[in-house]
């Protein structure tokens, strides 16, 4: 009798915590956290003070319906940017992607550059007509000058590497000479004096400073996916084990870099202590 007793006990130790493991694991995927940013440099111009950009990066096609919108609504931000993978190119949704994006050019201007699922999914043409149709600003490898109380900054785009790859070199390729020939050709017609990039990959922050960019955007890594406490990201794309860009603010010199840890997931499907993320960073005097 009292082996029964132990061995059901021992069943419902089990099974409370499969139950606490599925509650934490659909908590940590789809509980959004907010982050926030102040930024500060003396070339920010006075018009800009207190202006406000929100980034969405990596949703990989996953629909939170009205959630998301909502806290987007609630920033109230000046400009939106999505730096890359709005669509996964492994199970691809248009109108997923369409429908989000309606939501968020309603709310503020939005701008956008690619990432490689964009890339590589074979329907980046159709996505980039139904962007247009929606008055979303496509900046791969252009630029745009951002206008306020009287004074601009300038705003630039790299379209993701994966433009000139392949499906089985994209991970492994040399982006460096795509990155900085494409940063030293935008900075050719670029007469702004403080400029914002968007770039989808991170792991190139040293052009970024070279080419002297001040403020960054950036995604990609996905937080390294699976996040050791006191540690850091696990593994993220093109940086391998322990990465070294996966999440938050990055300064060198001159340069800052803000890393989106992501909304959506790709091939590994699960996010632990890493939940999604929306950024929200805001220029100072």
């Amino acid at each position: 009798m009292k082996l029964k007793s132990k061995r059901s006990r021992n069943h419902f130790i089990i099974f409370f915590i499969i139950i606490g493991l599925v509650i934490f694991f659909i908590w940590q995927n789809n509980d959004i956290v907010i982050s926030t940013y102040e930024y500060r440099n003396l070339k920010v111009p006075k018009g800009f003070y207190n202006y406000k950009i929100v980034q969405i990066s990596d949703l990989h096609n996953k629909n939170y319906h009205d959630k998301l919108s909502k806290k987007v609504k609630e920033i109230n931000p000046d400009i939106i940017v999505i730096t890359g993978d709005l669509i996964d190119r492994r199970n691809t949704r248009i109108d997923i992607a369409v429908e989000f994006v309606q939501q968020m050019v309603k709310i503020a201007p939005t701008y956008y550059v690619s990432g490689n699922h964009e890339q590589l999914s074979g329907e980046y043409d159709e996505l980039k007509e139904k962007l247009e149709e929606l008055n979303v600003i496509n900046i791969d490898n252009s630029y745009a000058v951002l206008n306020q109380g009287g004074n601009s900054i300038g705003l630039m785009g790299i379209a993701d590497p994966a433009i000139q790859q392949s499906e089985g070199t994209y991970l492994w390729g040399d982006n460096r000479e795509y990155i900085k020939n494409g940063l030293e050709e935008l900075f050719k017609n670029i007469d702004t004096n403080f400029n914002i990039l968007l770039s989808h990959r991170p792991e190139q922050f040293s052009i970024y400073k070279e080419i002297n960019v001040n403020l960054v955007f950036s995604g990609h890594a996905h937080g390294g996916q699976i996040r050791v406490p006191f540690i850091g990201g696990l593994v993220a794309p093109n940086q391998g084990l322990f990465p070294k860009y996966t999440g938050g603010v990055y300064n060198d010199g001159e340069t800052s870099m803000v890393v989106s840890r992501g909304l959506g997931n790709s091939i590994f499907p699960l996010r632990v202590f890493n939940r999604p993320e929306l950024v929200v960073v805001t220029l100072k005097k």
